[in-house]
């Protein structure tokens, strides 16, 4: 009988209920995304005072939006990484929803995250948030599962990874950001999106399963705006050693969350 939940330090997650479980994709993005206002120039007039422009972005809290958001997995540590973060979350799937909310209400977090059921490309709102992000389908020539739910929860039929971005971009703030993670046979559509978009390309983190192997993963982060002194980043993140053990790495980014 599988686990019907994933105890994480502060927070459980129940996935019964969900097609995708808890797993290593959500967890890395999860701890992997900026969680904080890094810019120090967001939205402020160039003639207001360093003191004035502090005071406006201590009033302004983090928002997130997580799109697909599953069992809420995302959402939640978001939540605990940032203690004034207000997050929302989005899935098309009924059944998680329901099963996220009820995660999000039985959190030390469920004040500041909401659930919505709804298409991401129907999402309409005048908030625009600091962080879109998604761990979001992205099969989409393989064979499907029977499993209707799966199989719409692992393929980008409902949500293409160019649709995604282009109605992210436009929930943003000027210099919000896209986090997501993706499969590197997606590597090209992405570079083209970023090319065709005139996005920036803030991070990019090769995600390696097991030391000596190729990378099957890569976490990204986007912006359509550069950031003062803009410079990319691109790394490397190996998981296990050969002898399937956790890195340090590894360890070093989950370790407010696995037990």
């Amino acid at each position: 009988m599988p686990d019907l939940y994933f105890q994480f330090k502060r927070f459980t997650v129940r996935h019964d209920q969900c097609a995708m479980k808890v797993g290593t994709d959500g967890v890395l993005l999860g701890a992997w995304a900026m969680v904080t206002h890094t810019d120090a120039n967001r939205g402020v007039d160039r003639n207001t005072t360093a003191l004035q422009q502090a005071d406006r972005r201590n009033n302004q809290r983090f928002s997130a939006l997580d799109v697909g958001t599953g069992t809420g997995l995302i959402a939640l540590m978001i939540a605990q990484r940032n203690a004034e973060a207000e997050i929302n979350a989005i899935d098309i799937d009924h059944d998680a929803c329901k099963q996220a909310a009820e995660n999000v209400e039985r959190s030390p977090f469920k004040d500041r995250i909401r659930v919505f059921h709804q298409p991401f490309l129907e999402y309409t709102t005048e908030r625009k948030y600091d962080l879109v992000v998604s761990n979001p389908p992205y099969f989409s020539a393989s064979l499907k599962s029977p499993d209707k739910k799966r199989s719409a929860a692992r393929h980008n039929d409902s949500l293409p990874l160019k649709l995604l971005i282009e109605h992210a971009l436009t929930m943003l703030v000027d210099d919000g950001k896209i986090a997501l993670i993706l499969p590197v046979t997606s590597s090209g559509e992405i570079d083209f999106i970023i090319a065709t978009h005139r996005l920036y390309l803030l991070r990019r983190t090769e995600v390696i399963s097991v030391e000596g192997l190729k990378p099957k993963r890569f976490l990204i982060e986007l912006s359509a705006k550069a950031p003062p002194g803009y410079a990319p980043t691109t790394d490397q993140l190996i998981l296990t050693t050969t002898q399937q053990e956790r890195t340090q790495t590894y360890n070093h980014l989950t370790k407010d969350f696995y037990l």
